[in-house]
């Protein structure tokens, strides 16, 4: 049995995108970290001061480790968006299609998955909607518009939608789909 190799589609951020997005990041994440380390740094001074004053020297310090918090929020906000624009992408299994967001992969089969399209005549965008026929997995994929997929990806994903269905009719809306993503390519 002949293994298939995955085909990375052009949705999410690319690499460009990824570098930009970690060099914004970096200042914030820097003063996030000193927000963190001066009140603690403040605490242990205190702390190792002999005698212990606690009201003269720790319960100011205290005081000013309220900025711990404003530093955890930086930081944690910060990474959690560069978790969202790293991570994010999607890939072409033979009928398989698989999205990551975030830090896990879902994989749905479009032989067997429930194939719609959401259009937006108005902004020119149109995006594939897979659902699963179990309905936790459903994917949403931009096929055109602001990152249009380039026409051998189009032709690949209608590809793996037809790939082994049976067609059902004329108005069969897996094929009309597929057809309109290879009229996309061309």
């Amino acid at each position: 049995m002949r293994r298939r190799s995955k085909v990375r589609l052009s949705v999410g951020a690319g690499a460009a995108r990824k570098v930009r997005a970690f060099g914004f990041s970096l200042p914030f994440v820097v003063v996030g970290g000193f927000l963190l380390w001066v009140p603690f740094d403040l605490i242990f001074e205190s702390l190792t001061e002999s005698p212990i004053n606690v009201w003269g020297s720790l319960l100011p310090h205290l005081f000013v480790s309220a900025w711990c918090f404003l530093g955890v929020y930086i930081v944690g906000a910060v990474s959690l968006a560069m978790v969202a624009v790293i991570s994010h992408g999607a890939w072409l299994d033979g009928t398989l299609l698989g999205e990551r967001l975030w830090l896990r992969t879902r994989w749905v089969d479009l032989s067997t998955a429930n194939i719609d399209t959401e259009d937006d005549p108005r902004r020119g965008v149109m995006s594939l909607l897979v659902a699963a026929p179990n309905p936790e997995i459903q994917v949403k994929l931009p096929v055109r518009g602001v990152n249009s997929l380039p026409p051998e990806e189009l032709v690949a994903l209608a590809d793996a939608i037809t790939g082994t269905r049976v067609r059902q009719g004329p108005d069969d809306a897996a094929f009309v789909i597929a057809d309109r993503l290879r009229s996309l390519a061309s």
